[in-house]
C-alpha cells in the first residue's frame, strides 16, 4: 500500500520540497539533532553552559524525557505537514529520528503510550499524529503501543503563554477505562515546549497504577539558543 501510495503522490522533502524522499540526506544531514550526551534529562532540552536553561526547580509527573531535535526546519515542517496537510508518511519520517535518540534508553518492558489529540484536534484532522509516530516507533524498536488515555476538551495551546500552559492542561486526560495503564510507560508526542502536556498525561497514568512514567517527544522548543517555532 505505501508502495502504490508513492508512486500515485511521490513522497517530497520536509525540507527542501524536492520530489524522491519524505526526507533527503542532506536535509537529514540538517536536522538540529540533540546532542542526549549534554542534554537535560528532565526536559530534554540542550544544556546551556553545563545547565539547563528551560526547566529550572520545576518539578514533572514524568521521571525523564528524551527529545529528538530542536523544533527547527526540516523537522518543524514535518511536524507541521504532518499535522495541519494530513501526510501521514511522515511519522515514519520523526519516529525515526525518536528512535535514533531513544535507541540507548528504551527498556525490552517498556510500553509506548501516545498522548491524545484533543477531540477538536480529531474532528479536524481525521487522525491522532501522535499515535501514528507511537505506531512507527513501536514497530522499529520492537515495543507494543497502548492507547490508554483520552483527552478533554481544553484551549489551543498556541494561544497562551508559558506560564498559563500547565494551568490549561490540568484535567485535560482521562485513562480509557477499558485499557490497564501499562507498569512502566513511555508517553510519546511531537513538541515539547514547557512539559505540560506530558506532566498532565503522566500524572494521569500514574494516578491509575503506573509505577513508572517517562516520555519522549520527537521536538524541544526552547527559548535559550537558536530561535525555534512555537509548536502548531
Amino acid at each position: 500500500m505505501g508502495a502504490l501510495l508513492d508512486l500515485v503522490f511521490p513522497p517530497r522533502c520536509a525540507g527542501c520540497d524536492l520530489p524522491g524522499a519524505l526526507l533527503c540526506s542532506r536535509c537529514n544531514d540538517a536536522v538540529a539533532r540533540i546532542d542526549q550526551a549534554n542534554a537535560c534529562p528532565r526536559c530534554g532540552a540542550p544544556l546551556v553552559g553545563g545547565t539547563c536553561a528551560e526547566c529550572g526547580e520545576r518539578a514533572f509527573a514524568f521521571s525523564a524525557v528524551r527529545c529528538a531535535a530542536l523544533l527547527a526546519p526540516p523537522v518543524s515542517r514535518a511536524v507541521v505537514v504532518l499535522k495541519d496537510a494530513g501526510e501521514r508518511r511522515y511519522a515514519a519520517v520523526l519516529a525515526a529520528l525518536l528512535a535514533e535518540a531513544a535507541a540507548d534508553w528504551l527498556r525490552a518492558d517498556d510500553v509506548l503510550v501516545p498522548v491524545p489529540a484533543s477531540p477538536q484536534a480529531l474532528r479536524r484532522r481525521g487522525f491522532d499524529h501522535a499515535a501514528d509516530i507511537a505506531q512507527e516507533l513501536g514497530r522499529s524498536a520492537g515495543l507494543p503501543v497502548v492507547r490508554a488515555l483520552g483527552a478533554t476538551h481544553t484551549a489551543d495551546q498556541r494561544s497562551l503563554g508559558r506560564a498559563d500552559r500547565f494551568a490549561n492542561r490540568s484535567g485535560a486526560f482521562r485513562v480509557i477505562p477499558e485499557v490497564a495503564p501499562p507498569l512502566r510507560a513511555v508517553l510519546v508526542d511531537d513538541v515539547l515546549t514547557t512539559g505540560a502536556t506530558l506532566d498532565s498525561a503522566a500524572r494521569v497514568l500514574r494516578a491509575a497504577g503506573a509505577a513508572e512514567v517517562r516520555a519522549l517527544a520527537v521536538a524541544r522548543s526552547c527559548r535559550a539558543g537558536p530561535r525555534a517555532l512555537e509548536p502548531p
